[in-house]
């Protein structure tokens, strides 16, 4: 039997599409706006720094501060306070729209937003002419009004792709040209990507030099392009191809295409390596789970580190051990998703190893159902979603703090029932 799922908007789509649409000239409406802590900690922050937003469901309507390639931020004649709680991709965009708004702002988060570095971005704003200060390199964040000038400036690649996310949509409206040259190997490359993408659209242009050197014309003169349609999400997708794998399940994937502008994508390339049938459909796409499950065996994830959660869930009921690399930059998400993720899976009886950029994990033997197992979150979605796709195998498995899913994805509960009947 097919079972039916439809999947939410991207919260990266959507928010870069709405940093871009308060960037351009003209009003925008973005379409499936993905509806989550992440989207409406920005959505209101942006509501406190004046613009003109209007909401209605997942969607949003955005009036631009552009004009004639000018922008013109409200002045607010005083100190803004931005709480972003634990949204990192909210408090590192914020972070670079605040330079050019002429205002003094103070962005700060939740106690794991105090913990999670930001300084490359903020040192980095600060060599294009901004002025930015931070206690111990970590939130709070206080902006100063200071005009961006650009130049050349040298950014650490392997730290997080959303300082340079940030960088990118920004650079377009320094007063100079604006050169960025990657140091170390660029995790997340899809996301950059996705960024360029997006700025296209939008009218801005980015050379890209094989992610290695990026550089920004100034005084560029973006356009709304009036109506701008948010992709599902493939990162909440994977966990309902990887009930299809486990359970050997027949599920509709609705508004997920593998033509799409998201890197996680590639979930459905690890789903057909383990053994999944995966075909095209007019609405999205079906992903049929096998009878047996094979292993990934060595892979690298670097480019798709959200989707290291799903596939190590997955992983323990392949044949042999999977083992998951170049992922040093779980270790400073929501939480370390690394260590996060060898205290949990322990918990099942399973053996796994983890190093400094590495997880390594066997076959569960035996799924144990005698004794209630309390599986930690950490408040944190991934790792929630991720854990609870195997309720239905495990029966004594209890998700704490399950709430923690709104960061990213509210209904997640709920649409997972739909699919277990």
């Amino acid at each position: 039997m097919l079972k039916k799922i439809n999947i939410p908007g991207s919260k990266s789509h959507s928010n870069r599409a709405i940093i871009l649409a308060v960037l351009s000239k003209g009003t925008t409406t973005i379409k499936n706006v993905a509806i989550c802590d992440d989207t409406n900690y920005l959505i209101a922050n942006l509501k406190k720094l004046g613009i003109g937003i209007q909401q209605k469901n997942s969607t949003v309507k955005i009036t631009g501060v552009n004009d004639k390639g000018k922008l013109e931020f409200p002045q607010l004649g005083e100190t803004t306070n931005l709480f972003t709680g634990n949204a990192g991709t909210t408090t590192r965009f914020l972070t670079a729209l605040s330079t050019l708004t002429g205002n003094e702002i103070i962005i700060d988060g939740d106690s794991r937003m105090r913990e999670r570095p930001i300084s490359e971005l903020t040192k980095t704003l600060n060599k294009l002419g901004a002025k930015i200060e931070t206690k111990s390199c970590y939130p709070p964040i206080q902006i100063y009004p200071q005009l961006l000038q650009g130049g050349e400036v040298n950014l650490p690649g392997n730290i997080s792709s959303q300082y340079l996310s940030a960088l990118l949509m920004i650079a377009p409206f320094a007063q100079n040209k604006t050169i960025i040259n990657i140091t170390e190997d660029l995790c997340s490359k899809p996301y950059i990507a996705m960024t360029i993408k997006v700025m296209n659209k939008f009218g801005l242009k980015v050379y890209n030099q094989n992610f290695k050197k990026f550089t920004i014309t100034p005084k560029q003169k973006p356009k709304s392009p009036k109506t701008y349609i948010i992709e599902s999400d493939a990162s909440s997708a994977s966990y309902f191809g990887a009930f299809a794998a486990i359970y050997s399940q027949k599920i509709l994937l609705q508004n997920i295409h593998e033509n799409s502008l998201q890197g996680d994508i590639k979930f459905l390339r690890y789903l057909q390596k383990i053994g999944c049938k995966i075909k095209k459909n007019k609405s999205g796409t079906i992903v049929e789970g096998p009878k047996v499950l094979k292993s990934l065996g060595t892979i690298d994830m670097n480019e798709t580190p959200d989707l290291v959660m799903t596939f190590a869930i997955t992983s323990l009921f392949t044949n042999g051990s999977t083992k998951i690399t170049n992922i040093a930059n779980l270790r400073i998400k929501e939480t370390d998703r690394l260590q996060a993720l060898e205290n949990e899976l322990k918990k099942l009886g399973a053996t796994v190893k983890t190093g400094k950029d590495w997880i390594e994990i066997n076959e569960l033997k035996k799924v144990e159902n005698k004794k209630l197992i309390k599986i930690a979150t950490y408040n944190d979605h991934r790792i929630a979603m991720s854990f609870g796709i195997l309720t239905s195998i495990i029966k004594n498995l209890k998700i704490e703090n399950p709430s923690c899913v709104s960061k990213s994805y509210p209904t997640f509960w709920q649409d997972l029932k739909k699919i277990q009947k």
